[in-house]
């Protein structure tokens, strides 16, 4: 067994991740650890995290995993030297600067998927090395260049949000996630769609001339919109369903000719990965074509790209629960005999979410990604009408048209989904079967979509009972599964943040590692 290699991304979502022996051995995002979400280590204020943490990171690793000296420490795109502190904090055999960011958001979801060759699509807000990016990769080789684009689809999306009265909180990092949440109650209009392409095509970067690009739309679409006097009603709706259409062309524009050329299976990467209405849309325009996205796309997986650029795994690599246990985990008992937990059965679990209470579950490791997958959890019946107004108001505290994920077992999928296999990381948004909908109202979207997490018992064997039990009980073998957390913050690392949601929200049932604590 040889030493260990090191990667770190700096930007936002940043992020360490760790291999050995051609495995991801752990990924730390920083997010988790300050509770600031997105939180970037350098250059992208106000979410900044100081220079003390890379030697937290690395008491971490060596307390957690036995890890004093690396063979290779990998910093991704930002400072022109190695800085050399970092050096004396993390002792390595090499320093090594890799700048790609788009070849390592490819490498990263490449190598944790099931394809020794792909065709791999990746698309942000822009990088040092572009917008978009189409390549080739073969297993065990270097990724090689298709097509490269100046175009940036993520950050001008993302603006769609500062124009919508009903997107509160605006940030650049998580506008896209609601844009493409509101986008489900419009229609798109005819007339718009022309002059929000040209939007999206517009000069770069984005930010470029700005000002004047916001003033031309407006023109262009008929109603005069701007920061401080948005768009309301209808109005807001329609504008971000139509921006999705003309994201979507652009992007079909952009990609069939290659598709078509290569006919291998695509993977998606990169931030416009996590739009799961292209995604589904794109499995269904080339429905002879596996299409892969992994649970990581977004910057958060950069790290574990460079890793994979690096050492070109032989085996496919899985992140899903290689993020960072309870922080605080040492003081469980405390938590345990303070608040009189017990361990229970799962069949104790299933009675109280047949009954409508809403479940907040911490187990293992987590997730690594912006989804929670079953690992820091909320979790409830989807059955009751007003589930979803519960969650978002009295729980998540965010917007009323925010959509929750359904959790269903793998052989179960069809039965309530129109869709068949796996979607074990909620990259698609299937419709629900039309005589589901109605009985399962908090998930089924205004569209009659829903963000499918499918789970098997390997994966998550706890999950997976509390499923076959829950279906058992009241004939549905669904689950709403929403990240535990509140607005604006990350999914949460602590029995401390567990507590404080559980304390000051309607949650009513808290697991936490094996016990279970009630109000």
């Amino acid at each position: 067994m040889g030493l260990p290699n090191i990667a770190l991304h700096s930007y936002h979502n940043a992020a360490f991740a760790v291999e050995l022996d051609g495995d991801i051995v752990t990924v730390i995002e920083l997010e988790r650890f300050v509770n600031k979400k997105n939180a970037s280590h350098c250059f992208f204020e106000p979410i900044h995290v100081h220079e003390p943490i890379i030697g937290e990171i690395y008491e971490y690793l060596k307390m957690n995993y036995g890890f004093t000296k690396y063979e290779n420490f990998i910093m991704g795109h930002g400072h022109q030297e190695f800085p050399e502190s970092w050096k004396k904090m993390i002792p390595a055999n090499n320093y090594i600067k890799n700048e790609d960011h788009h070849i390592s958001h490819a490498s990263s979801s490449f190598y944790q998927s099931p394809h020794d060759e792909a065709v791999i699509i990746s698309f942000d807000g822009g990088a040092n090395d572009g917008f978009f990016r189409i390549l080739h990769g073969i297993k065990g080789q270097d990724l090689k260049d298709i097509k490269h684009y100046s175009i940036d689809l993520g950050s001008h999306y993302h603006l769609i949000g500062l124009f919508c009265e009903d997107i509160k909180h605006y940030n650049q990092l998580t506008a896209a996630g609601k844009v493409l949440g509101l986008q489900s109650y419009g229609n798109i209009r005819d007339e718009w769609v022309q002059p929000l392409k040209d939007f999206f095509n517009s000069r770069i970067p984005y930010f470029v001339d700005l000002e004047q690009k916001k003033k031309t739309l407006s023109d262009r679409i008929g109603i005069p919109f701007s920061e401080e006097n948005k768009l309301k009603g209808q109005d807001q709706y329609d504008f971000a369903r139509t921006a999705q259409h003309a994201f979507e062309l652009i992007f079909f524009e952009l990609v069939d000719e290659s598709i078509k050329q290569y006919q291998l299976p695509i993977i998606l990467t990169g931030g416009c990965a996590l739009n799961i209405t292209l995604n589904s849309r794109v499995k269904d325009t080339y429905p002879h074509l596996d299409v892969f996205i992994a649970p990581n796309s977004s910057d958060c997986g950069i790290p574990v790209g460079l890793l994979c650029t690096l050492v070109k795994p032989k085996k496919i690599i899985d992140v899903t629960y290689k993020g960072v246990a309870a922080l605080d985990r040492t003081l469980l008992m405390e938590y345990v005999n303070t608040h009189n937990a017990k361990k229970v059965d799962v069949d104790a679990i299933v009675e109280d979410l047949s009954i409508q209470r809403i479940l907040g579950l911490v187990q293992g490791n987590s997730e690594h990604g912006p989804r929670a997958l079953g690992n820091r959890s909320i979790l409830c019946s989807p059955i009751p009408l007003d589930m979803k107004d519960t969650l978002n108001h009295k729980v998540k505290h965010r917007e009323w048209f925010r959509p929750f994920a359904p959790i269903v077992r793998l052989e179960d999928v069809s039965e309530y989904f129109e869709w068949e296999g796996e979607s074990r990381w909620m990259n698609f948004c299937p419709m629900v079967k039309e005589e589901w909908r109605d009985r399962l109202p908090a998930i089924t979207h205004v569209d009659g979509t829903a963000r499918v997490q499918t789970v098997t018992k390997e994966q998550n064997p706890l999950v997976y009972e509390i499923l076959t039990k829950f279906k058992e009980k009241t004939g549905v073998g669904v689950l709403v599964n929403t990240s535990f957390n509140v607005d604006r913050k990350p999914i949460l690392s602590s029995y401390k943040d567990a507590f404080k949601v559980f304390n000051e929200t309607q949650l009513d049932r808290l697991y936490l590692d094996g016990y279970y604590f009630t109000k």
